[in-house]
């Protein structure tokens, strides 16, 4: 690598490394309940080697109503060893994946460009600075690319073991890859068909079983209802109400047909029309469209704020004329380079997973993430082109992204925690520490606002004895006082009622939002402290206790 290319690599991952770590305890404004869990997941594993409900070593991690993938919480668990920040050991492992990501995608395209653009990505920035599992699945599958490629141009064995490693390993990230590893199995066969037939079948046999027995652990848990548990209220095929839509359209149908009239039977085409694989059809292709849509992609993000930014796209807007002439060059003149292939088929293929979900009405930035890879690749084709076209060009890409990125960075620090703050449950972290310091008084959570649970357990902290579970603490409790979860007859997260306290003690400490504290009476009651709002959307928090006298 010559001199000046290294520095240039330097300073772009230098720069990604920087832009992924600045504030990154605090933008996003606090831990959303998800990452609190996975970081409490890590702090119990780290004491006895089990998840919270007592799972040795365990392939997915048992969580409240759900089974989480593993790597990105044994990551948190080897960070949790050298830092006591306990929001910089969730985010962290992101961050550095992100990182990593901004290097393999050079060494797949030996060129800048693509490292440029995935270190300014809005979507790439955002995944890096929180703790969600895809930044790993994406480093993951990033390297089994670059190892296959490796494969193909050096024939070593080497590397062929090394990519099946890392595309195994993607799923035990996250769920997604599992759908995405088939399909890039199927690409590579297609794609390299004269080379993998040119190494012949049985080159390919260890490599294969290598695979087949890292994802051994993953299939296990998949085929016993483990890993399948959230997809089987969350995908297409389990529609809520499907046969009593369908009734209905048949129905409407009829009375068209045949007004005033009972007892008619369903006509042919009705059938044809109005059925549940009709309904399955339709979500998933409405599901696939909106993933390639301007306003997600380019203009608004993700709905939810807290997986995109809701005034600013995931993608530059700069990007479309770059994509577009990317594909362009692509489809005319780079149509036999297979790495293309492989990229614009990737780019085609990665919707399906968020395509076979319901829960979702807008396109999903988490599970459409995947996207990004080809997105770059093919903004790099564009940018390389009007490089050679142009020779100039090249000195104007720095100021043109640089506008960009300077506006998106204004509106992530500025405006985005200000639009987010709830939704990143900003204010329960230090609601959660400030009743710690009342190790004698039960603390009642009121769950008004969101559920205490997962905070509590982790930044109070509540510490589990080796060979013990979180079950053996945690129970459903209803009584004229109370109705909701306990841990050991002393902590409640669930509902207040504020008329009949007879159930709690005294000294009894409560934590509400404001919410619910400015519609109830407290006059025998004195504030402890209250967690005034930092944002405007962030919900004030009351903690408050019995006057003594």
């Amino acid at each position: 690598m010559k001199t000046k290319r290294l520095i240039l690599l330097i300073l772009i991952i230098l720069f990604a490394g920087f832009i992924r770590v600045f504030k990154i305890s605090t933008l996003p404004p606090a831990l959303y309940y998800d990452e609190v869990d996975a970081g409490y997941q890590a702090m119990v594993f780290n004491q006895n080697q089990t998840d919270y409900y007592g799972n040795k070593f365990p392939v997915h991690f048992h969580s409240f109503g759900d089974y989480r993938t593993s790597l990105h919480i044994y990551s948190i668990s080897l960070l949790q060893q050298f830092t006591k920040n306990q929001d910089l050991s969730v985010r962290l492992p992101s961050a550095i994946y992100g990182v990593l990501s901004v290097l393999v995608l050079y060494l797949i395209t030996k060129s800048l460009i693509p490292s440029f653009l995935l270190a300014l990505s809005p979507w790439a920035i955002h995944y890096s600075r929180i703790g969600f599992e895809v930044s790993g699945m994406t480093l993951c599958l990033l390297l089994g690319i670059l190892f296959w490629k490796q494969f193909i141009n050096s024939k070593k064995n080497i590397f062929i073991y090394l990519s099946a490693l890392f595309f195994c390993l993607s799923p035990y990230f996250y769920s997604t890859a599992k759908l995405i590893i088939l399909i890039i199995a199927v690409l590579i066969a297609v794609i390299w068909r004269k080379e993998i037939l040119k190494l012949g079948l049985k080159s390919l046999i260890l490599p294969v079983l290598f695979a087949v027995l890292l994802l051994v652990p993953m299939a296990r848990d998949t085929l016993g209802g483990k890993a399948g548990y959230r997809f089987s209220y969350i995908g297409i095929f389990t529609l809520p109400h499907r046969e009593q839509v369908v009734d209905t359209l048949r129905y409407q149908d009829a009375s068209i047909d045949h007004p005033d009239e009972i007892g008619v039977s369903t006509s042919l085409i009705s059938k044809i029309v109005h059925n549940k694989y009709q309904l399955i059809a339709q979500r998933f292709i409405s599901n696939y469209v909106n993933s390639f849509s301007s306003d997600f992609l380019f203009l608004k993000g993700d709905n939810n704020t807290r997986h995109g930014f809701g005034n600013h796209g995931l993608l530059y807007l700069i990007d479309v004329v770059f994509v577009f002439i990317g594909l362009s060059i692509f489809f005319f003149k780079d149509k036999k380079n297979k790495l293309s292939s492989f990229f614009f088929c990737l780019l085609i293929f990665s919707p399906i997973p968020y395509a076979l979900t319901r829960d979702s009405d807008f396109p999903h930035a988490t599970r459409l993430i995947l996207m990004l890879p080809s997105i770059i690749y093919f903004s790099y084709l564009g940018i390389a082109y009007l490089r050679t076209k142009y020779r100039f060009f090249i000195f104007l890409l720095i100021p043109i992204y640089g506008i960009f990125f300077l506006n998106f960075w204004h509106y992530y620090n500025y405006h985005y925690p200000n639009e987010s703050a709830r939704v990143w449950n900003m204010g329960m972290e230090e609601a959660v520490i400030t009743t710690s310091n009342y190790p004698d008084s039960p603390l009642v959570y009121s769950d008004d606002y969101l559920s205490f649970v997962s905070f509590f357990l982790y930044y109070h902290p509540y510490k589990l004895n080796q060979n013990d579970s979180l079950q053996n603490h945690l129970s459903q409790l209803s009584n004229d006082s109370f109705s909701g979860q306990q841990i050991d007859q002393k902590y409640y997260f669930g509902h207040v009622n504020w008329t009949n306290l007879s159930h709690f003690p005294q000294n009894t400490v409560y934590v509400i939002p404001a919410s619910e504290y400015k519609i109830n009476s407290f006059p025998n009651f004195r504030i402890i402290k209250k967690i005034n709002k930092i944002y405007e959307t962030q919900e004030e928090i009351y903690i408050i206790q019995h006057n003594e006298n």
